[in-house]
């Protein structure tokens, strides 16, 4: 599940490809990001469309779909980047675009605090950044270690808090949560990162629509499958 607003309203786009499979993935990846994918044309804000399709009637900005630059209009290149993607419909629909998939997750972390360590589990995940359930709160710009095992490597990485929220905050929040910003010393844990919130968001949407993750379907979204090539990733 990936984390976004709580509601579609107001986030109509319209997908047209003469690929069916690669539709119903690509709405369930929008659906996924409280984004709702439409029929009717002309209730749609941005339409993403298969370059070489006719388009009939419609009042929304059209992206063109196209492995080659095209000369006028807007485009998005095939495979297509789910981070481009999201760039660009958080800049057409938001007035402060945040600019980072953000993925729920569930898995247990270590964290190291000066010379303590404390166990918690990361809640939601992005690139750049963190949100970790915890029984303990941290002041913003503290500075700590994070180490946990992700796609079946070890990992282990400096971060800051960015902020923290007291146990009972929301509904379902029994324990503390702090926001933290990954600090590496070196920006291939960043696209390491990124290519894993990437694979995610389309499995899910795989999972969600019954399609194989080996499905031709899958080639019009760019996907590394090469990261993760060492045991244990450091990035301190």
């Amino acid at each position: 599940m990936l984390l976004g607003t709580s509601a579609a309203e107001g986030k109509q786009v319209a997908v047209l490809s003469r690929n069916q499979r690669f539709i119903r993935i690509f709405c369930s990846i929008l659906n996924d990001w409280k984004f709702s994918p439409v029929a009717d044309l002309t209730t749609a804000k941005i339409i993403f469309a298969e370059r070489g399709l006719a388009l009939p009637s419609h009042a929304g900005e059209v992206v063109w779909l196209s492995p080659m630059p095209i000369a006028e209009g807007a485009s998005l290149a095939t495979p297509i980047s789910l981070t481009e993607l999201y760039r660009l419909l958080e800049k057409n629909f938001f007035p402060g675009p945040r600019r980072n998939i953000r993925i729920a997750i569930d898995l247990a972390a270590e964290i190291r605090i000066d010379e303590t360590w404390l166990a918690g589990r990361l809640v939601s995940l992005s690139d750049r950044g963190a949100r970790i359930e915890c029984t303990t709160e941290f002041p913003r710009g503290k500075q700590l270690h994070l180490e946990a095992e992700l796609a079946g490597r070890d990992i282990s990485i400096p971060a800051e808090v960015l902020y923290c929220l007291p146990a009972g905050d929301s509904p379902g929040h029994e324990l503390p949560q702090v926001g933290v910003l990954f600090k590496p010393d070196d920006e291939q844990f960043i696209h390491l990162l990124r290519h894993y919130v990437e694979k995610t968001c389309i499995e899910s949407a795989c999972v969600r629509e019954g399609i194989a993750f080996n499905d031709p379907s899958i080639s019009w979204f760019d996907i590394n499958l090469g990261f993760w090539n060492k045991n244990k990733l450091i990035f301190s």
